[in-house]
């Protein structure tokens, strides 16, 4: 029997989501969306502030209004190496119609009815845009919905929820280079403890409805991690003619940079980031901790 349920990926920013969404998407069935974080921001308003109406309706149109202008080119932060199949972001729904779905959300704020037209106007949205890519069943990534599970749990209590995890050293390298991210080893390690720590804490309180998945296991062996996404999803094992599309095309799975941090870690930087996330490292089994060899004692 065909399964429905909500799928949502996130995890701490650079740990993967979009690769993962971007090899699910490659299923028959399933219909990836990439980084809608207007969900988060309408969520906070309608389950977290009182129902101040004519307040909530302006922020509303506001926040929906800035979100679909790029429609249907948002814009990224992806560098140019980093290549997916579906692009940076995927979405197909226009803005006419998110505006249109938008008003309607309001009408049901405004008749005492908030949460049920969330949920409506997600789902009319992202129905949208399974029927313009014709598959069944829309899995969506935003990586902070990590951070929000409770609140999207109240939303879609049937969710099913895909925590992608990956060696938080490795992801410090990464964001303190980026223009959003911590800009510091201690930020960057309190920050992935964060967001891995709201995982888990779902994780144990809804076990059924939650699946790790390592960015490391994907990279060295993603046939295994697929048919292991797949079933758990209850969808067909497709993972052989999915990876046909990572055979030396323009996206690759990348080993390079796993364990980045060993060749750009000081002994200061690891021992910070131990300080403040050294649980959770051994939690997930990241535990060597060799720095300070230069890349060609590394290779």
């Amino acid at each position: 029997m065909s399964r429905k349920e909500p799928v949502f990926i996130g995890g701490a920013g650079r740990s993967g989501t979009t690769l993962i969404v971007d090899m699910l998407g490659l299923h028959p069935r399933l219909s990836p969306i990439y980084e809608t974080d207007f969900v988060l921001h309408l969520m906070s308003l309608v389950v977290e502030t009182p129902m101040r109406v004519k307040t909530l309706q302006k922020d509303v149109i506001r926040i929906m209004d800035e979100w679909t202008k790029p429609l249907p080119h948002r814009p990224h932060n992806k560098r140019e190496h980093e290549k997916f199949h579906h692009g940076a972001h995927h979405i197909l729904f226009d803005r006419p119609f998110a505006m249109d779905q938008t008003r309607r959300f309001i009408e049901e704020v405004a008749s005492g009815r908030p949460i049920a037209g969330m949920r409506a106007l997600v789902n009319k949205l992202f129905s949208e845009h399974c029927r313009l890519e014709d598959k069944p069943r829309w899995i969506n990534k935003t990586p902070d919905y990590v951070r929000q599970l409770p609140m999207l749990h109240e939303l879609f209590p049937d969710l099913r929820f895909i925590h992608c995890i990956r060696d938080g050293r490795d992801i410090a390298c990464s964001v303190t280079t980026r223009p959003w991210g911590p800009k510091t080893i201690p930020e960057a390690a309190a920050w992935w403890k964060d967001k891995i720590q709201s995982g888990v804490q779902f994780g144990k309180a809804d076990p059924d409805q939650y699946l790790e998945v390592r960015y490391e296991d994907v990279v060295r062996d993603p046939a295994a991690q697929l048919r292991h996404i797949l079933a758990w999803l209850g969808e067909e094992d497709c993972s052989a003619e999915m990876l046909e599309h990572y055979q030396g095309g323009a996206v690759s799975l990348d080993e390079s940079r796993i364990g980045d941090w060993k060749t750009r870690f000081s002994a200061d930087d690891l021992r910070a980031f131990t300080a403040q996330a050294g649980t959770f490292l051994e939690h997930f089994g990241y535990t060597e901790a060799r720095v300070g060899c230069s890349a060609k004692e590394a290779a």
